[in-house]
């Protein structure tokens, strides 16, 4: 009888073991397949300002890791700004250790560049509060689908780059200007080109731009060089017109490229 039990005991042990493995398997498939349909295209551009690229509500105070960040003094700003990924962790994805490191915007929160996490354990972090993951962004409760947080997710892994092999200390592009005016004349392989909406010399407002308009592509390229690649890879949130040149496979050299051209027009 004692024997009998533990050969039941044993069997019902193996089962679950099965049913834990089969289980794990299929979360993993399902995580495989939500990531391979994300877009890091728009995660790309939710990054800069998710709220206005899906068109949500903006969350109620501050974002809830905004009180715990490492430097509370130096940036003191409010509201949506704290729930914009790229406040923290910034335009060259370096976070505490990038241009973000000193001046306003510094929270000392670290980057996200080359992150070691796996694809389960970002979305988790971007999903869960902080009282179920360890400094969890808590963006599900803001009203993020699942489907968003894989796009932003798949952004985490595939859109950084390092900013410092174009860009240089001083904020000077890397690249040929001459092909640089190419692509902004032409467009990233058949996209609508940037002189199409800015002007050939950059000063012409885009379309739906407010009376006042200052943004003009010299002006970033130059005031901030690692936004303007940004801008570049993924476009403008709320500026559907503008392609997201990162889906058209633009390379690091053309990015460069442009970079280096657009620092050259006008800033006003």
């Amino acid at each position: 009888m004692k024997r009998t039990a533990t050969i039941a005991m044993g069997v019902v042990v193996g089962l679950a073991a099965m049913w834990w493995a089969g289980a794990c398997e299929s979360s993993g498939d399902a995580d495989a397949e939500a990531y391979a349909a994300a877009n890091a295209a728009r995660g790309g551009t939710m990054y800069d300002n998710w709220v206005v690229t899906t068109g949500l509500a903006t969350p109620a105070g501050n974002h809830p890791l905004w009180a715990s960040r490492p430097d509370t003094t130096s940036n003191t700003r409010t509201g949506l700004d704290t729930w914009r990924c790229k406040e923290c962790h910034g335009w060259d994805y370096r976070g505490v250790d990038g241009a973000y490191g000193d001046g306003s915007h510094r929270t000392g929160f670290p980057g996200i560049l080359n992150t070691t996490m796996t694809h389960r354990e970002v979305f988790d972090l971007l999903k869960n509060p902080a009282s179920t993951t360890p400094n969890g962004h808590a963006f599900g409760a803001a009203g993020l689908s699942d489907a968003e947080l894989w796009n932003l997710t798949r952004f985490v892994f595939e859109g950084p780059l390092d900013t410092s092999a174009f860009i240089n200390a001083a904020g000077d592009y890397l690249g040929d200007v001459a092909r640089g005016q190419a692509l902004f004349t032409g467009g990233v392989r058949g996209a609508l080109s940037c002189e199409s909406c800015h002007g050939a010399d950059g000063l012409t407002p885009p379309p739906g731009a407010p009376a006042g308009w200052t943004d003009f592509p010299g002006f970033i390229a130059n005031d901030n060089p690692r936004e303007f690649q940004h801008k570049v890879r993924f476009g403008q949130p709320g500026a559907p017109a503008m392609p997201a040149n990162f889906a058209n496979g633009i390379s690091i050299q053309e990015t460069a490229d442009l970079g280096a051209f657009v620092q050259t027009l006008p800033e006003s």
